[in-house]
């Protein structure tokens, strides 16, 4: 079992018995289409992960989001595209080789994708942040909590014109230092685009992207990627009349969070500089 299959109830890769059947056991070029709510459906309900698969409610560059219910209560459920990808490692959007190494790795790839995701939420989910729920993953299909109200999906912040701005910054900020500072790590998009605005409160989602901060990180890039996203939350603010030193509140975070043999990072980079 590969470890990209460490949270499949089912022995064998759920993605290579979908690209087998797609096949029928012959060596040729398949030319893949983009997914359909009936094949969504029936491999959520086989997989065990929804009972019912209702509507398609967006479509990203890498995965579509869907409506679906677990006994009646709905849930979300993220399909990354095993058919059509944007990533480098596909050089012909749609169309992959199903007999031969390269398009091994990519359908990995996609899997890898969807347990990157479901382990970046349960990680920040248990540190405290306010993130959807993780709830199942199988291949490269993802479930999670529903924010809204019945079948109302939440607003996006952008959408939506808060009360106390002030307050809802402060929640901002302090969730995503939990997710920096406790569950180490970047978001890498959070904007008024990422955010969700429920029950009075905002939520933040949409990590896949995001970045672990550890013993081998990039800390420049760290530093990039934190001050962008302060800055992108930061700009939706400044429509009440909000304004803060995005430098100074990145400074608050790498004082919080820096792991311990990257503390001197600055100066190393800046001797390493000086060789050049």
């Amino acid at each position: 079992m590969s470890h990209v299959e460490k949270h499949n109830p089912l022995k064998s890769s759920a993605i290579t018995r979908k690209t087998d059947s797609l096949r029928e056991g012959r060596r040729c070029k398949v030319a893949f289409s983009e997914l359909r709510l009936d094949d969504v459906r029936k491999d959520a309900i086989n997989f065990g992960l929804a009972t019912e698969v209702l509507y398609q409610m967006s479509a990203g560059k890498e995965a579509s989001i869907y409506i679906a219910e677990w006994r009646g209560f709905p849930i979300i459920l993220k399909a990354y595209r095993l058919w059509q990808s944007s990533h480098r490692m596909s050089k012909s959007k749609g169309h992959i080789t199903t007999g031969g190494k390269r398009s091994h790795n990519i359908l990995s790839m996609i899997e890898e994708l969807a347990m990157m995701e479901h382990d970046i939420l349960n990680h920040c989910f248990r540190a405290g942040v306010h993130v959807p729920t993780p709830i199942g993953r199988v291949a490269n299909l993802l479930t999670m909590r529903f924010i809204g109200d019945e079948l109302e999906p939440a607003s996006q912040l952008r959408e939506v014109t808060v009360e106390d701005p002030e307050r809802v910054l402060n929640q901002i900020f302090d969730d995503y230092l939990t997710m920096y500072r406790d569950a180490h790590y970047v978001h890498g998009d959070l904007s008024g685009y990422n955010i969700l605005w429920w029950r009075d409160r905002p939520w933040i989602i949409d990590v896949p992207q995001a970045y672990k901060v550890g013993a081998w990180a990039d800390m420049k890039k760290v530093e990039l990627m934190l001050l962008r996203d302060i800055k992108n939350v930061l700009l939706y603010f400044e429509q009440y009349e909000i304004y803060r030193e995005p430098e100074s509140i990145l400074d608050v975070f790498l004082d919080e969070y820096t792991p311990e043999n990257l503390r001197h990072y600055k100066e190393l980079s800046q001797e390493g500089a000086e060789l050049l």
